[in-house]
Order: structure tokens, then C-alpha cells, then sequence
């Protein structure tokens, strides 16, 4: 999901979200009422809604394009996960009457206190055997707020055409507000069905494929069905007067098949030219973002059914499961919402303080495609620049949020800490393996492990250290628990071929981190010679480094690339700087820049003389050299890829290996 103010056509900033942070949604009700309750309950309760395992929902209901009312029915298949099951409850915001409820085919006596359903079994039902029940309900959609935008079911009219819609969006506790359910982000329901009855003027769009559209007298039921599992705040439905525009993608592992994207864009504005000369254009492009992303993450995960997108008049869009909602298109917001089609879909937060699984990666998606589409690079610098500079427009601030927390929408859906900062952390951890060739494949096996079901960021951070085999307890409290950031003030001087740095490091917070432990990379530039960028590993707050270096040294740059969160503070030649600390923590022999695309460099503190042998991913010699003291060679020609860099003493001891990128 992601929330926007826009002007004309002009987007200008993620804005703060409206819902009212005031709002009790269902499930704090409930969890309220047990809480209450507790003196009273015997030991090892479990919750009414905790003792069935959802596999099936079919919603059937009557809806308009200008109406909050909704009537009809929702069938739960499931299966008994305790001992027995002596009542079957739900949740379903008060406004809705609700007129009876079956269970395994017979009319049940029901209790009702706010929002929480408990209807009987009659005979309690065993362990491990399937029942279905089906409440049949009516009522007007609450209007009080509540959702990460707005309300759980909204009506409204596009300021731009002037055509009448009603939606759904129920991220994150907020589906009760038209549909009787379960809201448990852990019982991800196996499949299901959403019949929508309406004027027959009007379409409705919704989760899976439309098998069917049925003609009643002047009414019309779109029939849609997926046979994919879905959490709870994934079904959708979307009801105005539009007109389909279908298009396919053909990603490269899906050969001979193709993915379709049905859009359903408003009658009156997919014909007119000013959207096919601006929207359209923008939407066009959701075919090689498709792509890519397949390339990127995976598979679509939904590509045997559809992706799609229903117009709704509001500032953003909605990642409904194979359905988008959104206002209007746009390059990144339509790179956004297909990101969560496998961030928040696919695999989904175990809850919703783990919502970095979910919006840390879809935006994270908009920058991969700025890098990875726009060709010269320019617009993705200024992006990771644009979240950065949003994250530090305040001097604290986590991504972690507690259980309370996740009772308030506005926390939850921080612009500035669950997007940018998400954000910010994934590109972080990405410099951190310092290998695109680790990275991608990992996060692809992510996707692959956790299909179907919902992740938590301790499941996301211990898959990643099995997969790179690098332990990132300490990155992971540093960027995502911790606050703040660091500032790096830098000091350099040259003197013999020999370049000095010192670098202070200062944090925002420091109650939080009082010192960001990471990797670092300076780029040194140089009169007559090229841009040389060094990784540096800062582990105290002031560091020494000396490196040997050929050229006169014009400047240098603190983190060029913005891979972390950080502010410079002074950057000056100090002439009186001479220090002898040595580059790459007290060690003797440096090996970089890594990553490379040309220059790979060598250096032997001690000038002795050492032998040099780079092995490819095979493990075959590609070059093998003696040295002295310093080295550079071309690899501009080498394959792009990992490479082994060993480096030897005269007796043949290994003194040093490196793994290189050459990009």
C-alpha cells in the first residue's frame, strides 16, 4: 500500500494517513473482551477464533457503485485445530444486523457483544474435521476510520472523471467492516470465491479470475474465484462503471505462456485523450516492470490466474491480491503495488509490527526498477537520496513497533519509517552482502520458502544469514531496532603516495546506537587518474586509515553511492594528518575496490613481496602474478560475477583470500 498527495499530475510526497488513530478494530475488541475476562478463564484457554483453521471463503454479496449498504452472505469452510470446536466465531462491525448463521447446515443460536460473534456448533465438532458455516448479514459500512486509508469500505467520486466507486480497503484491521470474518494474519485462507452482485451498468473487480458474469433481470453478478491462499485484508472488491483494458506479459522463465493484466479503468476516461496520451502511458509500462520483477524476485506468484488494477478515487494504491486498487498510474506507484505481490502477498507480515516484510520491500521495488529500467541510473541516485533525506528529517526513529503500537494505523503505515527507512535498510543489507549475485538468488529462495504464508523480520534476518552465511544481529539492531544515524566527519591528507583519512563518527540518537559499526566507502579522486572507490570498515567512533596511492588526490566522498543512512559533516585536507594505521582493520594487505568494474588494486603494507591468483566461481586461475609492495590490474574484461582473490607469501602460504565482484 502506499498513500500519496498529488497535484495535477505531479507527486510530490508521501503524506500522513488519515485513519483515526482513536479507532478500536475488531480484533483489539476482541482481544479486549478475552483480556476482561481473564480472571475467570481456566488455564490454558484458547480463543473461540483460534480453534478453527480457515480454508475456503465465499463472499456473496449485493453492492452499488454510490452505497455504503451491503447485503448477503459469507460461507467459511475450515478445520477444527483443538480438541473440539463447541462455537464458531467471527468478527463483524456492529453496523451490519446480522439475520442468521448456519453451521454445518443447520440454524444456530449466535451472541453478539460489539463487533465479536460466537455461534453455537450444536454438537461440538471434532479435532482435524472440516465444517462450513455461513452468516447472513446487512447493513451500512461504518464510516469512523480506521484503515491505513480511510475506511474499510468507502464510496466516493474521482475528482478527475467524475465517476461514482465503492471499495474495499481492509489493510490493516479493518475487513469486519463489510464482510463477516476472521482477522488472524497467520490463517491465510487456502482459497476463495467472491460473487458481487450489481447494476448491470457497473463492473466490479476483484481477487482471481472472472469466471463468470450472470444476468439478473437488471442487476449483473460478476463471479470471480482464485485457487490461491489469501490472508483476510487481501479480498477486495471495487464497483463503478468501467470498461476493461487488457494487456499480457511474457516474462523470460514463463516461455510459450504469458502473464494477463485485466484493468478495469472508468468509462468515461479510457477512451478520452488526455488519460491515453498520461495514465495510460504509465500503465503501459506495468508490462516490462512485470518483467523485470520476475527476473528480480521470482515467478509472479499469482501468474496462473492474473495482475491487475481497479480505478478508485484515492491518493494511492491498495495491493489487493492480483488486483490492485489504486487512484491513478504511475510509473513508481505502479512498480510499488506489483512489488507487494510478493512483499505482502505472496509472503505476508507474521503481524503488523513485522510490516517491514511487507512495505520495506515494495519500496525498496521502486528504486530496484528506477536502477534496473530507467537506464542512466540518475533518477534511482536521487530516489535512495529522497528517502534519505526524509528518513533524517528527524533524528530518531525505528522500524520496529511493538503490539501496541500496531492498534494505530498512523504508526503502522509511516511514511518516513516503514516505507523510506525500510527502504533504506534493504539497501543497506544489500551493501552488506556486497554481492548482487548472493543477494537476488537469496531473496528469490525467501519467496520460494515462505510462498503461500506469512514471514516475520526474525524469519526474514535468520533465512538471509543461512543463505550468505553472514550474521547480521548486529546490522539488524543497528538499522532496524535501533534509532538514528550516524554522521561521518573526515579529515584527509597525501604525502609520499601514501593517502591518510581520518573519519569521526557521530550518531543522531545516540541513546539508541551510540555507534553504527559498518562498512564505509570513500571515493578518492585523483588529478590524471580515475575515481577509486575504497571500502572501509568503521568499528570505533574515530578511525585511522593509510593507504598507498599513486596520483595527486583532489577530494574525496563519504559513501558516494548512499548505501547507508548518513549525513557529512566537515570534509577538509588537514596537512598535518600522518598517521600510521593501517586500511582494512590493522591489517597488512588491502584488496579493493569491491565491488569493481575496471581497476582492482593490491597493496602489501610491509612492501614485501607476495603472489597474486585470481580463481573465477569454477575455481579456474585467470591470473596469477608476482608482486611487489602494489599492484593494479585491468579486469574490464573479466566476466562480471564473484571472483577469488588469493594472495601468497614466496613459500606458497596463503596470507590473505578476498571474494571480488566485478560488475
Amino acid at each position: 500500500m502506499k498513500y500519496l498527495i498529488y497535484f495535477s499530475v505531479a507527486i510530490f510526497s508521501f503524506a500522513k494517513l488519515t485513519a483515526q488513530s482513536d479507532h478500536n478494530c475488531a480484533k483489539q475488541k476482541a482481544k479486549n473482551y478475552h483480556q476482561k475476562n481473564s480472571a475467570s478463564l481456566p488455564p490454558g484457554y484458547v480463543p473461540p477464533e483460534n480453534k478453527y483453521d480457515l480454508k475456503f471463503y465465499h463472499l456473496n454479496i449485493n453492492v452499488a457503485r454510490n452505497s455504503l449498504y451491503i447485503s448477503g452472505n459469507v460461507k467459511s469452510i475450515a478445520k477444527v485445530v483443538t480438541a473440539n470446536l463447541d462455537s464458531f466465531a467471527f468478527v463483524l462491525h456492529e453496523n451490519h444486523a446480522i439475520d442468521s448463521v448456519y453451521v454445518n447446515g443447520a440454524k444456530r443460536n449466535f451472541v453478539r457483544r460489539d463487533s465479536l460473534v460466537l455461534a453455537t456448533a450444536g454438537v461440538p465438532i471434532a479435532q482435524n474435521q472440516l465444517f462450513d458455516a455461513i452468516v447472513y448479514y446487512k447493513g451500512t459500512c461504518t464510516t469512523a476510520g480506521g484503515a491505513a486509508i480511510g475506511n474499510g469500505y468507502s464510496i466516493g467520486t474521482s475528482t478527475s472523471w467524475g465517476n461514482q466507486v465503492s471499495w474495499s480497503l481492509s489493510e490493516s484491521l479493518c475487513a469486519y467492516h463489510w464482510f463477516p470474518c476472521k482477522q488472524d494474519l497467520r490463517d491465510k485462507i487456502d482459497s476463495s470465491w467472491v460473487y458481487a452482485t450489481t447494476d448491470s451498468v457497473n463492473m466490479v473487480g476483484s481477487n482471481g479470475l472472472l469466471k463468470n458474469v450472470v444476468t439478473i433481470g437488471n442487476k449483473k453478478r460478476y463471479e470471480w474465484k482464485s485457487k490461491y491462499p489469501i490472508d483476510y485484508y487481501l479480498i477486495s472488491v471495487a464497483t463503478a462503471k468501467y470498461k476493461p483494458y487488457i494487456l499480457y506479459a511474457k516474462p523470460q522463465y514463463l516461455a510459450g505462456d504469458s502473464i494477463y493484466i485485466q484493468n478495469f479503468i472508468y468509462d468515461n476516461a479510457i477512451n478520452n485523450s488526455t488519460w491515453i496520451n498520461g495514465q495510460k502511458v504509465a500503465l503501459n509500462k506495468i508490462i516490462p516492470t512485470m518483467n523485470f520483477l520476475c527476473n528480480a524476485f521470482g515467478m509472479y506468484p499469482f501468474y496462473k490466474e492474473k495482475y491487475g488494477h481497479c480505478m478508485t478515487p484515492f491518493s494511492g494504491g491498495m495491493e489487493h491480491q492480483t488486483m490492485t486498487s489504486l487512484g491513478f498510474f504511475d510509473f513508481e506507484l505502479d512498480a510499488h503495488e506489483l512489488g507487494h505481490q510478493w512483499w505482502g502477498d505472496n509472503v505476508t507480515c507474521a503481524a503488523w509490527k513485522d510490516i517491514f516484510i511487507n512495505e520495506g520491500w515494495a519500496s525498496y521495488t521502486e528504486y530496484l526498477c528506477h536502477q534496473y529500467m530507467t537506464g542512466t541510473g540518475t533518477t534511482a541516485t536521487q530516489k535512495m537520496l529522497d528517502v534519505h533525506t526524509s528518513v533524517m528529517s528527524q533524528t530518531g526513529g525505528s522500524c520496529y513497533f511493538t503490539n501496541a503500537d500496531t492498534m494505530n494505523a498512523n504508526v503502522i503505515f509511516s511514511s518516513r519509517l516503514t516505507y523510506d527507512k525500510g527502504s533504506a535498510v534493504v539497501h543497506s543489507l544489500r551493501y552488506e552482502i556486497n554481492n548482487d549475485s548472493v543477494f537476488f538468488p537469496a531473496i528469490r529462495a525467501f519467496q520460494n520458502a515462505f510462498k503461500d504464508s506469512t514471514a516475520s523480520v526474525i524469519d526474514f534476518k535468520n533465512f538471509m544469514q543461512t543463505q550468505t552465511g553472514l550474521n547480521f544481529t548486529q546490522f539488524f539492531n543497528q538499522w532496524y531496532y535501533g534509532e538514528g544515524y550516524p554522521t561521518f566527519s573526515v579529515s584527509w591528507n597525501q604525502s609520499n603516495n601514501v593517502f591518510y583519512l581520518k573519519s569521526t563518527q557521530t550518531t543522531s540518537k545516540p541513546t539508541s546506537v551510540p555507534l553504527f559499526i559498518t562498512p564505509v566507502d570513500y571515493r578518492i579522486s585523483r588529478t590524471a587518474k580515475p575515481d577509486t572507490i575504497v571500502r572501509l570498515f568503521h568499528g570505533q567512533t574515530i578511525e585511522n586509515y593509510s593507504i598507498p596511492l599513486t596520483g595527486s588526490v583532489t577530494g574525496i566522498g563519504v559513501d558516494p553511492n548512499n548505501w547507508i543512512l548518513n549525513k557529512v559533516g566537515t570534509n577538509t585536507k588537514d596537512i598535518t594528518l600522518n598517521t600510521s594505521a593501517l586500511i582494512d582493520d590493522m591489517t597488512e594487505i588491502f584488496v579493493g575496490p569491491n565491488p569493481t568494474s575496471d581497476a582492482l588494486n593490491i597493496y602489501l603494507y610491509n612492501n614485501s613481496t607476495a603472489i597474486v591468483e585470481v580463481l573465477d566461481i569454477s575455481g579456474k586461475i585467470v591470473h596469477y602474478q608476482t608482486i611487489d609492495a602494489h599492484a593494479e590490474f585491468d579486469i574490464s574484461k573479466y566476466a562480471n560475477g564473484v571472483y577469488v582473490v588469493n594472495i601468497k607469501n614466496k613459500q606458497g602460504e596463503l596470507l590473505k583470500t578476498s571474494k571480488i565482484v566485478k560488475n
